[in-house]
Parts: C-alpha cells; structure tokens; sequence
C-alpha cells in the first residue's frame, strides 16, 4: 500500500489497518511481557475505535507515561526484531491518539502526536517489513479486506481478521 491508496481509506478503516497489522506484530516479540503490554495497548485503541471515548489522554499515556510508556519499553529492548515491532505498536497507538484528540476536538496535541499524520503510515510499512515475515502478503491482505464491501465495523474486520 502506498500512501495515496491509504489517504483513500475513510479515518476509521485507516486506524483498522494500523491495528489490523499490529494483530500480526503482537507475537513477534521476543518477551510474553511485551506481549501483554502490546496486547493491552492495541485493545484500548480498538476499544476507542467502537466506542469513540474521550480517552486521548489515556492513550497518549500508554505512549509516553514516564515509567510504563512504551515508548521507554522500546527504548530499554535490546533486540532489534523488537524494537522494530515495538515502532510499529508505538506508531499504530500514536496514530490513533492523534484521531482520538481530533474526535475530541482537542486544539492543540501533546508535541509528539502533533507530528502523527497519514505519512505516519510510511515508517510503520516500513518497520513492518523488517519485523513480519511474509509482510507483503500480510498488507495486501489487509488493504483487500478494507477496500472490500464486507467490511462495514470493526467487528467484521476482527472476525475476518481472525479467520486467516
């Protein structure tokens, strides 16, 4: 996918691809501890992209909450395969703190989710391809499933998801 088919996504199929290929990343890590966390992390975005909560705040404190961020996390792994998905739970988190700030109708972001925008996308293609094997596959896979009349919520997509 290129950034030109991701800006053709409508805002709640662009989260859905950041966190339907952050499913993929989750079992990569290297310590069932980054497991969990990640885990935790990317059930609050999906549970902000059911529900739509007011929980900028919160998510923006999974990424940078000074002793449990895991933004600090990344930073103290010693194992390249994990911080390359660690960039990619980080950037699928971020990006969807920025949508859930915007949902608020918040002005003015905390400084590092104010630089999250749709080129955002990039960098995490990137990380992804240097952490998942087969990752190709695994984003076409994912931009059929999200180009497809199928899915209509988030649920459609988990389940289908879950399917492959």
């Amino acid at each position: 996918m290129n950034l030109k088919q991701f800006n053709a996504l409508n805002e709640n199929k662009k989260v859905i691809f950041f966190l339907g290929l952050s499913e993929k990343v989750i079992p990569i890590f290297s310590q069932n501890e980054d497991k969990v966390i990640s885990r935790n992390s990317i059930n609050i975005c999906w549970e902000w992209l059911v529900n739509k909560h007011s929980i900028g705040e919160e998510l923006y404190d999974v990424l940078d909450d000074e002793e449990k961020g895991i933004t600090i996390i990344q930073e103290m792994s010693g194992n390249d395969r994990d911080i390359e998905a660690w960039n990619c739970i980080i950037d699928a988190v971020a990006y969807t703190c920025r949508k859930a700030f915007e949902n608020q109708n918040v002005k003015y972001f905390p400084e590092p989710i104010e630089l999250v925008d749709d080129n955002l996308v990039i960098h995490f293609l990137n990380c992804f391809k240097q952490c998942v094997l087969d990752a190709v596959n695994e984003i076409e896979r994912v931009e059929k499933l999200l180009r497809s009349d199928n899915i209509i919520s988030v649920n459609d997509f988990k389940c289908i998801n879950k399917e492959v």
